[in-house]
C-alpha cells in the first residue's frame, strides 16, 4: 500500500479533489441500487493515499452532501424518518469502517516492513559474525600451528615426542573452549567477566583439576573481540602454567584472574598460590611463556612472569587500553 502524501496540506487536497470528484460523478449519473458508491470511493481513495485525517474530513463531507442533494427532500436538511437517518447513519457507519480498515492494513504494512528491516539487519549481523569468527579461528589455529612447529623443532627424542604430542591435544582443545566460550559478541564486551570464568573453569575440568579455587575480576573497560579472544587465550595459557609448574601434584589450590584499568593501559593478570617460579622456569621459559609474549605483541603490550610475595607466582600482561589500541594485526591466510 502505497504511503500517505507528504505533509497535511497534500492529503487535505488530495480529499479535497476525491470529494469533488465522487459530488460531480453523484450529481451527473447515479449508480442504481448505489447511490452512495462514488462517496466511498473518494473516502477510501484519501484514505489509501492520505491518512485518517482528511478521509474523516471527506467522510463529513459527504454525509452532508448526502443529506442535502441526495436524499429526499431534495436540498433541504430536513430527512424523512426514520429511512433518511437509517441512510445517512448507515453510510457514515461503513465509510468509518472502511477508514479504520485502511489504517490497520496501513499498520501491518509499515510494521511488516519494520521487521523485514530488522530481519535483514540482524542476518547481515549474523554473517558479519560468522565472518569474524571463521577469522579468529583460522588466527588461532595459525598461531597454535607456528608453536606446534617452533616445538617439533626441538624434539630429538620418542619421550620429548609424546610429551609435544600431548601438549598438541592440550592445546587444540584450549582453543575450542575458547571459541566456544567467546563466540559471543557481548561475553567478549560488558560480559567478559563471566567468559572469564567459566572458561577457567572449563580449562580446569578438563585437566581433571576440579579442586583448583577460580577468582575472576574484571574492572576494566569493554574490549573489542580480538582483543578479548587473546585475553582468553592468555589466561588459558596462564592457567596451564599454574596447574602444571604451580600446583603439579599438590591437591587444592586458588587461580586469581584480575583485568584492571591502569589510566591508558590494561593489566590482566593470573596468578596462584602454589609453589612459584622455579629456577628452570625463570632461565628457560617455557613455550607456554613462549606463546603469551607472543599474544602481549600482537596486542601492542609486554608479558612477564613474576614471583608474588607470600608464595605463588603471577603472570602479568599489560597493554594498552580499548581507547588507545591500535588494530589487533590479522595473521595472513
Amino acid at each position: 500500500m502505497a504511503g500517505p502524501p507528504r505533509g497535511p496540506a497534500r492529503g487535505l487536497a488530495l480529499g479535497a479533489a476525491s470529494f469533488a470528484v465522487a459530488f460531480l460523478l453523484r450529481q451527473a449519473a447515479s449508480i442504481e441500487g448505489a447511490p452512495f458508491a462514488s462517496f466511498f470511493l473518494a473516502i477510501g481513495v484519501t484514505a489509501a493515499f492520505a491518512d485518517w485525517r482528511p478521509a474523516a474530513a471527506v467522510l463529513t463531507s459527504s454525509v452532508a452532501a448526502i443529506w442535502y442533494f441526495v436524499l429526499p427532500p431534495d436540498r433541504s436538511f430536513d430527512l424523512l424518518w426514520p429511512q433518511g437517518a437509517v441512510a445517512v447513519g448507515s453510510f457514515a457507519l461503513v465509510a468509518g469502517a472502511l477508514i479504520v480498515l485502511v489504517e490497520l492494513v496501513r499498520a501491518g504494512a509499515a510494521q511488516l516492513r519494520a521487521q523485514r528491516e530488522e530481519i535483514d539487519r540482524l542476518l547481515a549481523h549474523e554473517r558479519h559474525l560468522r565472518q569474524e569468527l571463521q577469522h579468529r579461528m583460522a588466527s588461532s589455529i595459525q598461531s597454535l600451528a607456528a608453536v606446534l612447529s617452533l616445538q617439533a623443532s626441538r624434539v630429538s627424542s620418542v619421550a620429548e615426542a609424546q610429551v609435544a604430542l600431548a601438549d598438541a591435544v592440550q592445546r587444540l582443545h584450549n582453543v575450542a573452549l575458547v571459541h566456544r566460550r567467546m563466540k559471543d559478541p557481548e561475553l567478549a564486551g560488558e560480559r567478559l567477566a563471566e567468559a572469564l570464568d567459566a572458561l577457567t573453569l572449563d580449562l580446569l575440568r578438563s585437566v581433571g583439576r576440579s579442586d583448583v579455587a577460580v577468582e575472576v575480576v574484571v574492572e576494566a573497560s569493554p574490549l573489542e573481540h580480538g582483543a578479548a579472544i587473546l585475553v582468553a587465550m592468555t589466561v588459558v595459557e596462564a592457567v596451564m602454567n599454574s596447574v602444571r609448574h604451580g600446583f603439579g601434584d599438590r591437591p587444592g589450590g586458588t587461580i586469581s584472574v584480575a583485568l584492571r584499568q591502569e589510566g591508558a593501559t590494561l593489566s590482566l593478570t593470573v596468578g596462584d598460590d602454589g609453589q612459584g617460579l622455579c629456577g628452570v622456569l625463570q632461565d628457560a621459559p617455557r613455550f607456554g611463556v613462549t606463546i603469551m609474549e607472543g599474544f602481549a605483541q600482537r596486542l601492542g603490550g609486554e608479558f612477564h612472569l613474576e614471583n608474588v610475595p607470600g608464595g605463588g607466582a603471577r603472570a602479568v600482561l599489560n597493554f594498552p587500553s580499548p581507547a588507545t589500541q591500535r588494530p589487533i594485526p590479522r595473521l595472513n591466510a
